[in-house]
């Protein structure tokens, strides 16, 4: 796995880094505070003009080298591209207070990798346990480029960037589970746009609060979910029928050739239907973690079964958080969100 890192120039807010470059830190810390205590400062990016000679003249051409200046880790500058007078370069002390200003959270992750050329920042983002140890972090990343290919980007992922690897890790898994709806690649910037730093900070501050926004809503759906009984075994069961319904056998009307087929489908999905009304019921009756009889007690029997319960030959963290398990336990929020209206 490579690292990349520039120097010594990458923070962990108390989990450690695989490639040992430097120890996390068990005090968070705002991103302008890394830069100064752990990264010496950082250093600055500078726009030098081209010159050439012409007629022996030493002549300016118009355009200008992406400079970077003397880093901790690397006194001599380095060329980091070259543009024209459009191009609009960042700071990394810019995007480190704009991070602490627009997300008012600490930094979770935070690295230089290669020369200084890329630069990010992790954030955990809000989140919300149904069952306590169910929750999948969430991290808010902002990637910055200093030359004139990455430019700026926002995104969310399950991966926690530590190094080039990860980074890059985190950076494919948003591209593959972008919503549209502040999940996945949120927003893209180029250092020609002379409100490059302004918006990111709005975008920033947007995505922050859109999930902070979220979290409530859900604490308070639960909240009434808690108080709202379920008094019988027969409403159990209309509550779990309704979230996980069989199916109505029509192989009969299907060509004779294909009906077998169809009828086999047919009962093999009727019988896993039945076994998650089953399993849940179980959870509910008196076998599950702390069951309340109400729908929040429900809800906490649907989540228990198809985190804990459901067997799987393959890891379900990501499945809990966007696949068919997932799927599955919001089918039954569904039901007990109508049925709490």
């Amino acid at each position: 796995m490579s690292a990349n890192i520039h120097g010594e120039m990458v923070y962990s807010f108390e989990k450690p880094m695989w490639h040992n470059i430097t120890e996390p830190s068990l005090v968070p810390m705002t991103a302008e505070a890394i830069l100064d205590q752990r990264f010496g400062g950082g250093f600055q990016i500078h726009l030098r003009p081209i010159t050439l000679e012409l007629n022996g003249e030493q002549i300016e051409t118009g355009d200008f080298g992406i400079v970077r200046g003397a880093s901790p880790y690397e006194q001599e500058e380095r060329v980091f591209g070259y543009c024209s007078e459009r191009y609009t370069p960042l700071q990394p002390r810019e995007v480190a207070r704009s991070f602490d200003s627009s997300v008012q959270e600490k930094a979770e992750t935070m690295a230089f990798l290669g020369h200084g050329e890329d630069m990010f920042i992790s954030w955990k983002m809000p989140s919300f346990e149904v069952v306590v140890g169910d929750e999948v972090e969430m991290f808010g990343i902002v990637r910055t480029g200093f030359d004139t290919l990455k430019g700026a980007r926002l995104f969310t992922s399950i991966y926690r960037p530590v190094c080039q690897n990860t980074i890059n890790l985190a950076q494919n898994w948003s591209k593959s589970n972008t919503d549209g709806k502040g999940k996945g690649n949120i927003w893209r910037g180029k250092g020609i746009s002379k409100n490059l730093l302004r918006d990111l900070g709005y975008w920033m501050s947007h995505v922050q609060g859109n999930a902070l926004k979220e979290v409530n809503l859900l604490k308070s759906f639960f909240g009434k979910l808690a108080k709202t009984p379920i008094k019988t075994d027969e409403e159990a069961f209309e509550i779990l029928y309704t979230a996980y319904p069989p199916v109505v056998n029509v192989s009969e009307y299907y060509p004779k050739e294909l009906r077998e087929a169809k009828d086999e489908r047919t009962q093999e999905f009727n019988k896993k239907q039945e076994e998650l009304r089953d399993g849940i019921y179980e959870l509910f009756a008196g076998k599950g973690t702390a069951i309340t009889p109400d729908y929040w007690g429900m809800c906490c029997s649907t989540s228990e079964f198809f985190c804990h319960v459901q067997p799987s030959k393959r890891p379900i963290a990501e499945s809990v958080m966007f696949g068919g398990r997932q799927k599955n336990i919001m089918k039954m929020i569904g039901v007990l969100a109508d049925r709490s209206k």
